[in-house]
């Protein structure tokens, strides 16, 4: 009796350890899309950015690639050249504007953000991640030599939104019809890029939530 519940009792342990597992690999999955922080599109030379895909080590963990817009000069190693589950940029350039995403051994991909990197004086803030259909959001144009929201134009997809003042532009309950490619201005500063700004239209469709 003592051997027969010794057996049972090693196998309880086995299939605990088993149960715990498969939990782990479950809360690894596919990430929907890389974490930037800080938590935007667009930035100023010389500033710092981290991405990340995840923590896990193991062969298959999921690590970040890039594509460029430009080339990079010639055996300069930089942080986000090689593939690892996160990466670190401690000084940016416009050459490291592109699409990052995550990829694993396998070839699955995360969708891609597009970091746009500029030597101008105009930024504009806005969330790197899909927002929630409803929410409110709001768009900042910043000056690099104040770091302040100031009196700034806005655009969609090339049209004119209209003049905002230093607490940017604010988006009330978002839609679809908000999906689009957005820039600011700011008069005798410059022009930021243009950066898309998606929305989810419900809690279920993909890429609303980091992890799928």
């Amino acid at each position: 009796m003592e051997v027969t519940a010794l057996c049972i009792q090693i196998f309880m342990n086995v299939f605990v350890l088993l149960s715990t597992q498969a939990c782990l690999s479950y809360t690894v999955q596919k990430p929907a899309f890389p974490i930037i922080s800080p938590d935007r599109l667009q930035f100023f030379e010389y500033e710092s950015v981290s991405v990340n895909c995840g923590e896990d080590e193991d062969m298959n963990a999921w690590r970040v690639m890039r594509k460029l817009y430009q080339m990079s000069p010639k055996n300069v190693s930089e942080g986000c050249s090689n593939p690892a589950p996160s990466c670190t940029i401690h000084l940016t350039f416009e050459r490291h504007s592109g699409e990052y995403w995550c990829e694993n051994d396998e070839g699955e991909r995360s969708h891609a953000l597009n970091i746009s990197v500029t030597a101008g004086a105009v930024i504009l803030n806005i969330s790197a991640l899909p927002v929630k259909e409803g929410s409110d959001v709001t768009l900042r144009c910043i000056n690099k030599n104040t770091k302040k929201t100031q009196i700034s134009d806005f655009y969609k997809n090339g049209s004119h939104l209209g003049i905002y003042y230093k607490t940017g532009m604010t988006l009330s309950k978002v839609s679809k019809s908000d999906d689009g490619l957005y820039k600011c201005s700011i008069s005798g500063a410059g022009e930021s890029p243009e950066s898309w700004l998606a929305v989810c239209k419900a809690k279920e469709e993909e890429g609303c939530y980091i992890f799928l």
